[in-house]
Order: structure tokens, then sequence, then C-alpha cells
């Protein structure tokens, strides 16, 4: 039986409860502190790219937040611990991440499309994970209050990745966006995974926290690399200013090495005016590659009726990410409104992408604009 079927038939029974129940798309809660809701959203885009001699349009699903379902079943004890099981998939729409000038995917669904299916219990002495999810290190340079990830984010090949740069005489060269502009951070993988209590914060669910992890890669049958990883996070308001910060380190091992890598980020908004800003960066000791980000930001609360609105810009620069001797940018304006009685944000993003290296072969600039919506339910 196949590692992903084994963990769904493990969750579902330490929770006690039926498949029909998780079938249901309503929410529901008993009398004996257990409840069940589903949710999920859809995220369509349209993406255009010019490597700059061709043009390319396409509509996709964003890679930033892709198109999702799922449900949570939760179960509260009189002693205050909880137990939650997760089960989230992809629903396979072709991502913003995949097109390129030679490929075009295709609507479908595989076992790497599952994002969650995963157990948690917590209580005072904190929380334990096990299941397909997030390591401890997954997201550890995403901190980010601008509230407008979804338009642009440090993860830059999210939004055009598959594609090509071109070089001067024409030509397509042999990397993509998502080789040069890289960032170092866990994923989810089949773990166990802890979380301490939080600590220092202005309430029990502010403040500092800790994570470590012990992980393999149960959906792709071609990795049988082993992973560990250990991370902290705060998030807390300070008088006027919101406050979220994450650092993380982490452990690859293969049949005959061990490869390491680091990421973290910090991100501060100030309340009352909605101006906010990001940093964020990471590396791979090994090889030397690292990466910068910043963006700024101003999230307006009241600028119209309907919901806030965000603005940003940001900026990306990798070396040897690739390869050794590249270096390459990124800089983007973006703006998302949000309709908060549709549950609905709206978006466009601009981003020019550049490369260079010491190999004497020059790479045209690059460009993509995205414009999509997101509708959660």
């Amino acid at each position: 039986m196949p590692a992903v079927s084994r963990l769904a038939i493990l969750c579902v029974g330490a929770l006690g409860i039926a498949p029909q129940v998780i079938a249901n798309p309503l929410a529901y809660e008993n009398d004996g502190g257990g409840s069940v809701l589903a949710y999920g959203q859809l995220s369509p885009a349209w993406v255009g790219f010019d490597d700059g001699e061709e043009t390319y349009s396409n509509l996709t699903d964003n890679a930033h937040s892709n198109t999702r379902v799922g449900i949570f079943i939760d179960q509260d004890f009189a002693n205050g611990a909880a137990l939650r099981f997760n089960f989230e998939t992809a629903l396979g729409l072709p991502s913003s991440a995949a097109f390129s000038q030679e490929f075009d995917p295709v609507w479908e669904w595989d076992k790497t499309k599952l994002r969650k299916i995963e157990v948690k219990y917590s209580d005072s002495w904190g929380a334990l994970w096990i299941g397909q999810g997030e390591m401890a290190t997954d997201g550890a340079s995403s901190a980010n209050l601008s509230e407008v990830t979804i338009a642009s984010s440090r993860t830059v090949a999210d939004t055009a990745g598959g594609y090509f740069f071109r070089t001067k005489d024409g030509e397509l060269s042999d990397v993509k966006i998502s080789q040069s502009h890289r960032k170092w951070d866990g994923s989810r993988r089949l773990r166990v995974r802890y979380d301490t209590p939080r600590f220092g914060g202005t309430d029990g669910d502010k403040g500092f926290y800790l994570s470590t992890s012990y992980g393999v890669e149960a959906l792709d049958d071609e990795n049988d690399n082993t992973y560990y990883d250990i991370a902290a996070r705060f998030d807390d308001k300070l008088g006027d200013w919101g406050l979220k910060a994450s650092i993380g380190y982490g452990w690859i091992e293969d049949d005959s090495d061990t490869s390491e890598y680091w990421s973290g980020a910090v991100s501060t908004i100030h309340l009352p005016t909605g101006l906010n800003g990001t940093i964020a960066g990471g590396s791979d000791p090994g090889t030397g590659g690292t990466f910068f980000y910043t963006k700024a930001g101003w999230l307006a609360r009241d600028l119209v009726s309907v919901g806030a609105t965000g603005f940003g810009v940001d900026y990306y620069e990798g070396r040897d990410t690739a390869y050794e001797g590249v270096e390459s940018g990124k800089w983007g304006v973006h703006a998302v409104q949000y309709f908060s009685d549709l549950n609905l944000e709206a978006y466009l993003a601009y981003e020019v992408y550049t490369l260079e290296d010491d190999t004497g072969v020059s790479y045209q600039d690059a460009s993509a604009t995205m414009a999509g919506i997101r509708w959660k339910f």
C-alpha cells in the first residue's frame, strides 16, 4: 500500500471519525467539543510574459497561492488539549510557475498535489504534528505583513518561473527564472514536527516559539533524501507596530552527502498608517548561493469602502543560484484590492527579471504581468 494511503488511514483512524463525515462540505459542531470545517480557494490568473523578443499569454493557476480544497476535523478536550486532522490538496490546474516558451502544462492531478494529510496534537507543552505537512523551515523566509503576497513575494519563481532567459543574440538559454531566482526554505514532507508553546509575548497566542522536524519525501518516488531542520518565529504587536520574524536552518541527507541551507525574514507594519516593510534572505553554505529580498508597501484600510487596498514595490537579488558566477535580479510593483463581503481579492503585478554571469554570455531582460483573483470559501 502506498505511503500516502497508509498515512490517510492512520490519520482518520486516530480521530475515530468515519470517512463520510470528512466528505461533508458544511461546517459542523457537536456538543462534545468536536467540529468539522471544509474550506478552499479558487486562484485563477492571467500571466503575460516577454522574454525580450517574443511574448506569451496564458490563463493559469497562481502558484503564489494555488487553487485548493481541504478539511479540518477538530476535537477539543476538557483539560485544554486539542486534536486536529487536516487534509488539503491542490487541484492540479496549470500552474503559473510551470509555463515556458516550450511547454504548456495541462490540468492534471497526481499525488504530488497533496499538500497536507496530518494529525496535530496540542497541549500545554506545545504541539506535535505527524503526517504530510510543513517542515519547521517551510516559509522561514516568508514572514510578510504587507497582505499582498498573492501578487508578489520572495518566491519570485511563482509568477513565471518556468520561462527561460533569452540571450542577446536571440537564442533561448538553458537558464530558467526558477533556477536563477531561487530562495532557500524548507517544504512540505512526510514528517514528525514539534512546536514549543508561545513565550515572551503580550498574550498567549503571541511571542516566540521554536520548531524542529524530521521528514522524508513520500510523494516523489525518485527522492530518497532525509530532511532535518530547526526554526524560530516571532509574531506580536509592539505599540503601534506589528512585527513578524522567522529564521530556520536545515540539513538534507542523500546517499553520499549532506547539504545545508538557511533562510529568514523580518516584517513590520505601522498599524495606524498601514506603511510596511519586509526583508528576507537565505543561503546554501555549501555552494555559496545567496538571495536577498526586500519589499515596501502601504496597506490602506479605508481607501475604498469594499475593503483594504494594498500597494507594494519589491526587489530581489541572487548570487551563485543556478550555478557559480550567476547574478540575478528582479524588481516589481503590485496592487491588491480586497472585497471583504465576498472573501475575494483582485490583484495586478508587473515584474522585470535580469540575469548576468561570468561566462561572457549576455542575456536580455524579461518581464511578466500577472492579473487575477482569489476567492476563499
